[in-house]
């Protein structure tokens, strides 16, 4: 079956934004911090994470260059290695991977939405009610389910600038607060071993641009338009991370954000006080439920 190329750059773009942006960076500062302790290295590993990322982003554009059919990944492994490969690459996207990143995400959005209604429903339920959703939205075609990604993507953006805004303006640098304890001097091997446990959650965090290809059948003008999106997406993810870490510290400090597991509740609650709070509760919500239609639409 021939598929309707109907998706542009920008929507390739925000598709691999999408599929990037989850709950981790509202939370993964903190657990950098936790184990390199300052400011330079906690910057230098999100930094270094983002220039995986980017390499990443430039190698999948290769391919896309040179392979403008439909796969994805499952082609590229395919052509590379042996059709065998490929199919257990795609059966276990299909039932661990895939679905069980989705149905994680729903729990996480279920999470947060819930106690904003008091508790009163179990979890279970908003977490399959956005599964069922986003999937019959989806059902309707790829450019509704990619209307859909993308509204929930802007939100997404919306939210973090609001974040990186509250934590440039609004909020007090965070002079009164006791700096992380400095690292004592280390081998250079068990420096590596520390930046290497950081760069765990931080590769988490950029996950997600290399599931953009699935939509290749599907984009105008796949040579150029799928390149130009890994790269503007992985591009706008990078500032956005460093930016919400920087002003994470900024607000918080390198202390701080190692003593805290919430730092964008923090930083928000310092900013604009408990509202501020709701807003990244929702926040986070959004977050979750852009990712889950990001995987559903690829």
């Amino acid at each position: 079956m021939k598929l309707a190329r109907k998706l542009n750059a920008f929507d390739a773009t925000l598709i691999v934004a999408g599929g990037i942006v989850g709950a981790g960076i509202f939370r993964n500062p903190s657990v950098v911090a936790q184990r390199v302790h300052t400011t330079p290295l906690i910057l230098g590993v999100w930094i270094f994470g983002g220039v995986v990322a980017i390499i990443g982003g430039f190698i999948f554009a290769e391919l896309a260059w040179r392979r403008p059919a439909s796969g994805g990944l499952y082609g590229y492994m395919r052509d590379a290695f042996h059709p065998s490969v490929a199919f257990m690459y795609g059966w276990t996207a299909l039932w661990v991977s895939q679905s069980g990143g989705m149905a994680a995400a729903a729990m996480t959005f279920a999470a947060y939405v819930v106690p904003l209604f008091g508790n009163s429903v179990a979890p279970w339920i908003p977490a399959a009610a956005v599964l069922i959703i986003l999937s019959a939205i989806n059902c309707f075609g790829v450019r509704e389910g990619s209307t859909t990604q993308d509204l929930l993507m802007l939100l997404k953006i919306g939210i973090i600038a609001a974040l990186i805004a509250g934590g440039l303006v609004a909020a007090p640098i965070a002079h009164h607060i006791a700096r992380a304890p400095a690292l004592p001097a280390l081998a250079p091997m068990a420096l590596l071993s520390l930046i290497g446990a950081a760069l765990i959650p931080v590769l988490y965090a950029y996950d997600g641009w290399q599931t953009a290809p699935f939509m290749d059948a599907e984009l105008k003008d796949t040579r150029r338009t799928l390149p130009v999106g890994l790269i503007a997406g992985v591009a706008i993810v990078i500032v956005l991370y460093l930016a919400v870490t920087v002003v994470s510290v900024r607000v918080l400090g390198a202390g701080g954000l190692s003593a805290t597991d919430t730092p964008a509740s923090d930083v928000m609650r310092a900013a604009f006080g408990p509202i501020g709070e709701r807003v990244i509760a929702i926040g986070v919500a959004l977050s979750t439920l852009g990712f889950i239609s990001n995987q559903i639409l690829t």
